[in-house]
C-alpha cells in the first residue's frame, strides 16, 4: 500500500494540488530529493532545478515535520510533510 505526500517548506513554495505516492511514508530524518520525482527533459523538471539553483539550494531536503491531512474537497488522506533544504 502506498502513501499519497504533499510537501512545503520555507525555503521552496510547492504546488499543493498534487500529491506524490511513496512506498513508504516518509519519517522524520529521512533526506528526500523531489527532482528525481520530475519526468527526465520536461519544463517541470528544468523549472525547478533553475529555481533550487537561482535560490542557491542543494536538491536533497530533509524531512523535519509529517502531519497526516485529510483533502475533504477529492476525498483523499495524504501526509503533509515538511521539507529543510541545505544551502549551497
Amino acid at each position: 500500500m502506498s502513501v499519497k505526500v504533499r510537501f512545503y517548506s520555507y525555503d521552496v513554495e510547492f504546488d499543493f494540488e498534487r500529491s506524490v505516492e511513496f512506498p513508504v511514508a516518509p519519517q522524520v530524518g529521512d533526506k528526500v530529493n523531489l527532482i528525481s520525482f520530475f519526468k527526465y527533459q520536461t519544463s517541470e523538471r528544468l523549472e525547478y532545478y533553475e529555481n533550487m539553483e537561482n535560490l542557491g539550494l542543494y536538491n536533497n531536503a530533509l524531512v523535519i515535520e509529517r502531519t497526516w491531512c485529510n483533502d475533504l474537497e477529492k476525498g483523499e488522506i495524504y501526509l503533509l510533510v515538511q521539507l529543510k533544504y541545505k544551502r549551497k
